[in-house]
């Protein structure tokens, strides 16, 4: 895993001299910029560290018409290496360069005051003074200086020991979670095909791995990969250069802006909600201007909209919503960059806070910058309980947020441990994951379920419990199952409720029946056992049908079918008159019919009920008491 470091300065302050100088590679690939002698795509040169370790440079073009291809270099960046000669000083893209840098955020740098065999000590003096002054607004006010020439080899060891320093104090990008690259190059080499180099952002990759293209949706095999200034790699990392050579794919069918992952988590996004610095000085953001935004390696077109319905001054800030004339690819947390459509100067730039979101209604606008208010305050704690809140089922599938967020799978699991701690969220793992609810929901479930068994109780007192698969019908329409499984679960883990059988019951209800309940009981077994063969057909009267259920959930009444019954005393006294009538022998329906002294209808439900039972076998016409059925 390496350090990405991102040249920055205006045109012929001597970056890609300084990169050739300082790590003996050019990086200035194209015949074009060799004969012009000025950058105009990207270069790419790496040097080893002195822990082996590697860092990874991306030279970008100074002039201000390639501001385009500069954003796409540094938009991947760890840290900057900015270039400014001590025969000019700080110049238009010096400046451009320094605000685009800290709209990405990228705050950690060293200065080289460049081509300093050009002017005696005192010009470097001023131009030093100058630099200092120019970085005393910025994040990055502390950047050392390091004077150098390319020509000469003045200051080159320092400033490697200060590159090596720098990219030391830089924390290693984590390669948890799905891999992603933006795209920054794209180039063909006969007999390999098409090859794609970015910086990996998250994840890793390996050959033989399946990535998918985004915009567009082509999936590939990695066929090789290299990354920093190593062809063939086994793997490649988050903070990686990396080149992908992709089988099957067209060199038509990828640009530069283009992202690589993971299949099936990276979407195409249209609009974009925002929290947004305008750079002071150029002018305000206005609704509905038609801007550029430069996302990741990608440049669209979009129209911005301050979702507080005003202008935003300029060296203000503000929520902005932005509605985008292509697609592009984005997860919350990304940093971007928005220049004017003409003239083209940056304006301004922000973090990605929620995607693929509505246009801006006037109705809605105080619930939106509230939800926009807590996702710029980046707890994830408070996020994930709105996800929580604002989910139909009232909970969220971690893995399912780490994908749609772009969030770090294991700050995600801390936020959750956090919450759980607090007592504020309950966690589980069931058939789709783990999972998050607040507590108050599964609180409020256990208090449900409660009451529902205890009710049940109080009603129906014959009854031994709530038979397991009718709970979830006694419960809300729609109450999701993975949440009475684990409400049920604490529930009688703690002993609130236990389990009889297939039965849930609170530990306070008998096991066995007794006194009145006991006699009650009786009365209604003698009832039906008053009818003898017959059985009894429902509603039986003075006996309530829930009173009927509980004593056949008991065992104590049996259903020939659904609203015929007798009891197990019965059945046993049927089974009882075969073996004495046929013994081993089998029996026909008729015979049956004759030993119960029955209606041919009712024989066959005798029949067909104790073939159900397993006490007899059915051969044809013929049935036969099993072996197994005797005393």
């Amino acid at each position: 895993m390496g350090v990405i470091v991102g040249t920055a300065g205006h045109i012929d302050h001597g970056k890609s001299s300084l990169m050739l100088a300082l790590t003996g590679r050019d990086p200035d690939r194209l015949k074009e910029e060799k004969k012009r002698g000025i950058t105009i795509e990207l270069g790419y040169v790496f040097m080893e560290t002195p822990d082996g370790g590697s860092v990874s440079f991306i030279d970008v073009p100074g002039h201000e018409k390639f501001i385009r291809t500069m954003v796409a270099g540094v938009s991947t960046v760890d840290c900057f290496l900015l270039v400014v000669s001590a025969d000019e000083g700080v110049m238009p893209q010096t400046r451009e360069h320094l605000d685009i840098l800290g709209l990405l955020k990228v705050d950690r740098g060293i200065v080289a005051l460049s081509k300093c065999d050009l002017v005696d000590p005192d010009l470097q003096e001023l131009a030093e003074d100058e630099i200092r002054e120019t970085l005393r607004e910025t994040p990055a006010r502390d950047a050392p200086v390091v004077r150098v020439s390319a020509v000469t080899g003045q200051g080159l060891e320092l400033l490697r020991e200060e590159v090596f320093r720098m990219v030391r104090a830089v924390r290693a990008r984590s390669s948890e979670g799905r891999f992603r690259l933006p795209v920054d190059r794209v180039f063909s080499l006969k007999g390999f095909g098409t090859v794609l180099c970015g910086t990996g952002l998250s994840g890793v990759v390996r050959p033989g791995d399946t990535v998918e293209i985004q915009p567009g949706g082509g999936r590939y095999r990695v066929r090789e990969l290299g990354v920093n200034d190593h062809r063939k790699a086994p793997v490649g990392t988050a903070g990686d250069r990396i080149a992908l050579n992709l089988a099957g794919l067209d060199r038509e069918d990828v640009q530069r802006g283009a992202v690589v992952g993971e299949p099936g988590w990276l979407r195409t996004l249209t609009s974009l909600d925002t929290r947004c610095t305008i750079l002071p000085g150029e002018m305000d953001l206005h609704p509905r201007q038609r801007v550029r935004i430069h996302l990741g390696t990608a440049e669209v077109m979009a129209r911005a909209i301050p979702m507080e319905g005003a202008p935003i001054p300029r060296g203000g800030e503000g929520f902005v919503h932005f509605q985008l004339e292509q697609p592009v690819v984005a997860v919350p947390g990304d940093r971007f960059v928005f220049r004017r459509y003409s003239p083209v100067l940056t304006m301004g730039g922000g973090v990605v806070l929620d995607t693929d979101t509505p246009k801006v209604r006037a109705r809605f606008r105080e619930a939106r910058l509230s939800h926009l208010e807590l996702l710029n305050r980046g707890d994830l704690a408070d996020v994930l309980m709105e996800v929580m809140e604002d989910s139909p089922e009232g909970s969220v599938l971690l893995g399912d947020f780490c994908a749609s967020s772009g969030n770090d799978p294991g700050e995600v699991s801390e936020a959750a441990r956090r919450l759980v701690d607090d007592g504020r969220a309950e966690r589980t793992a069931d058939g789709k994951g783990d999972r998050l609810m607040p507590a108050t929901l599964a609180a409020d479930m256990r208090r449900r379920i409660v009451g529902v068994v205890e009710s049940l109780h109080r009603r129906v007192p014959l009854a031994p419990g709530m038979p397991s698969a009718e709970l979830a019908r006694a419960l809300p329409h729609g109450t999701p199952a993975w949440l009475i499984r684990y409400a049920l679960q604490g529930l009688t883990e703690e002993g609130a409720l236990t389990r009889r059988g297939d039965f849930i019951a609170s530990p306070a209800s008998s096991t066995e029946l007794s006194g009145e309940l006991l006699t009650e009981a009786r009365r209604i077994i003698g009832l039906v056992e008053a009818e003898g063969f017959q059985g009894v057909e429902l509603p039986v009267p003075g006996v309530r049908r829930e009173d009927i259920q509980a004593l056949a959930d008991r065992g104590m009444l049996l259903r020939l079918k659904e609203d015929l019954l007798t009891t197990p005393e019965m059945m046993a006294g049927a089974e009882e008159i075969v073996r004495k009538t046929f013994g081993d022998d089998g029996f026909r329906l008729g015979e049956f019919r004759e030993a119960l002294g029955v209606s041919r209808k009712l024989a066959l439900i005798w029949a067909e009920a104790m073939d159900s039972r397993g006490l007899t076998r059915r051969q044809g016409e013929i049935r036969r008491l099993r072996p197994s059925s005797g005393g």
